[in-house]
């Protein structure tokens, strides 16, 4: 009886030290304010109404780390947006998911290898000079950049593998394939991109790189129809002067579609600033330009967008804060970034309170 109330007491110890090696967090944020917003439709087109996400999406996450030893870990990440201020979940190609984050793999002294849905090399690089971090509805600057092509969950990758090495003397760099998983073509709807940095002291630089493939899925028995290939390069960085930190962007981006040789190219530039104010305040600002140089293969004069934006925000804990922001975007006649309609121009104005848990 002894020796076997021993050995529970072993396999015990055993089971706590191995469930103290592992840890699960549930995190999230929540996000919501008053807002005003000029939806760029024409005539009487002010929108009124609480939102969700203006300065960070809602979202709700669980991630986990498994300790394995010799310095290697498992780790899973599940993040799903939430649409705050009705309580419904996020959609992506119409289907309720976790459409932030489903990943899992392993890191360690190589760096770390995930698979499943996760952000893609050329976010990594864009997020990290973008005064707003492409964060909320105010001034992302994929709303702007690479005429939007990365806008929203799109900058995101399924079906992927991705690497991130660790930093070596400020010097990081990843890399990521997403497969298309269509029957017939390899390389239908795949993309791959790629990102190098580096972070040291007040210099920050970022650049990256993204190819992609669009392509149709077949009738049965035929190929996935390519429609066209786009490529997009970001160049980015910041440099904190202790008062204030300026940020500067340039994107260069093609669409090739396979019919008519008619590329559609465009270039980016985003001048920013971020600073704190007082103890407790912080403030960010940005000027993005989309400029469109070719349209069907044609020069274009008509196409350009430009948008600047501004963010207040005011820290009540190291959790909890109040914000204030707004931004204005200005269409040429045939372009409609953030409108809905060509020639128009679109703003909004939100305050609000944001939560992180």
């Amino acid at each position: 009886m002894k020796k076997s109330l021993l050995a529970l007491a072993v396999l015990g110890a055993f089971a706590g030290a191995a469930s103290a090696q592992s840890s699960v967090t549930v995190y999230g944020i929540v996000d919501m304010g008053i807002t005003s917003q000029d939806t760029g439709a024409g005539a009487n087109d002010r929108l009124n109404g609480v939102t969700s996400g203006n300065q960070s999406a809602s979202r709700i996450g669980f991630k986990g780390t498994e300790d394995l030893g010799n310095g290697l870990k498992a780790n899973f990440v599940l993040e799903q947006t939430i649409a705050a201020d009705t309580g419904v979940l996020s959609q992506v190609d119409g289907k309720t998911a976790f459409n932030r984050f489903a990943t899992v793999g392993l890191s360690g002294n190589f760096g770390a290898v995930n698979l499943g849905r996760q952000v893609s090399a050329i976010k990594d690089a864009y997020d990290a000079i973008d005064p707003f971090g492409d964060g909320g509805t105010i001034a992302p600057i994929s709303a702007i950049f690479f005429n939007a092509a990365l806008k929203g969950d799109n900058g995101r990758i399924s079906n992927s593998i991705k690497y991130t090495s660790n930093s070596y003397s400020g010097f990081k760099f990843g890399a990521h394939y997403a497969f298309g998983e269509q029957a017939g073509r390899t390389g239908a709807d795949s993309n791959y991109g790629l990102n190098l940095g580096y972070a040291n002291g007040p210099l920050n630089v970022q650049f990256g790189y993204m190819s992609g493939d669009d392509s149709t899925a077949g009738a049965p028995g035929f190929k996935p129809v390519k429609n066209s290939k786009d490529k997009m390069t970001f160049l980015g960085a910041t440099y904190d002067f202790g008062v204030a930190k300026l940020h500067a962007a340039y994107g260069d981006s093609k669409n090739q579609p396979v019919a008519g040789n008619v590329d559609n190219k465009y270039r980016n530039y985003m001048l920013g600033v971020s600073a704190k104010v007082g103890a407790a305040g912080s403030i960010m600002a940005s000027y993005t330009v989309n400029d469109t140089r070719t349209f069907g293969g044609v020069k274009a004069n008509d196409r350009d967008s430009k948008r600047a934006g501004i963010m207040y925000a005011h820290d009540l804990s190291k959790r909890t804060n109040l914000y204030a922001g707004y931004s204005h975007t200005s269409n040429d006649k045939n372009a409609k970034l953030n409108a809905l309609v060509a020639d128009q121009s679109g703003s909004m104005f939100a305050v609000g309170v944001r939560h992180k848990f």
